[in-house]
C-alpha cells in the first residue's frame, strides 16, 4: 500500500531531481544503506518501522532501474531476456538471502549480518558508478545479432 501511494510523490522527486537511470539507483542504495544503519540501531518498534519505511523508499528508486540498465545494455531484439535474467536472479537473492542472513547473524551476531549488507550494497554502490562511468563504451562493444 505504501508504494502504491508513495511512487507519485518518488515520480515527483525522479523528475526534479534525478535525470537518470544511474542517479536514481545510486540515490536508492545511499537510501538502503541509511535503512541498516537505522535497523541495526533500532531499540524500540518505531524505529524498526522507520527503517522499513526507509528501505521501501530506496527499493522504489532502485528496482525500477535495474531491469531499465539490463535492456540498454541488451543486444536488439533480446531485452526481455536479458531482464528475464536479472528478475530470476533477483529472485534467487530473495530465497538465498534470508538463508544466508540466518547463518551469518546465527553464528556471529545481527550486527555483523548488518555490517555485511552494508559491504555488499558499498560494492553495488561502486560497480554502478563504473557502469554508469563507462556505459557508452559497454554498449558500442556489445555484438549485435546477426541480421536474417
Amino acid at each position: 500500500m505504501f508504494i502504491v501511494l508513495g511512487q507519485p510523490l518518488v515520480n515527483l522527486f525522479l523528475k526534479k531531481w534525478l535525470h537518470s537511470t544511474t542517479s536514481q539507483i545510486l540515490v536508492g542504495y545511499v537510501i538502503f544503506i541509511i535503512s541498516f544503519v537505522v535497523v541495526g540501531n533500532a531499540k524500540e518498534f518505531s524505529g524498526f518501522m522507520i527503517a522499513m519505511i526507509v528501505l521501501t523508499i530506496g527499493e522504489m528508486l532502485v528496482w525500477p532501474g535495474v531491469p531499465s540498465i539490463a535492456a540498454e545494455l541488451a543486444p536488439q531484439g533480446r531485452a526481455g531476456f536479458y531482464q528475464g535474467i536479472v528478475n530470476s536472479t533477483a529472485t534467487g537473492g530473495r530465497m538465498l538471502g534470508p538463508l544466508f542472513g540466518g547463518m551469518i547473524a546465527d553464528l556471529f551476531n545481527i550486527n555483523v549480518l548488518f555490517q555485511t549488507i552494508i559491504g555488499l550494497i558499498v560494492i553495488s554502490f561502486m560497480l554502478t558508478i563504473v557502469y554508469s562511468r563507462n556505459k557508452h563504451s559497454i554498449k558500442k562493444e556489445t555484438p549485435q545479432p546477426a541480421a536474417l
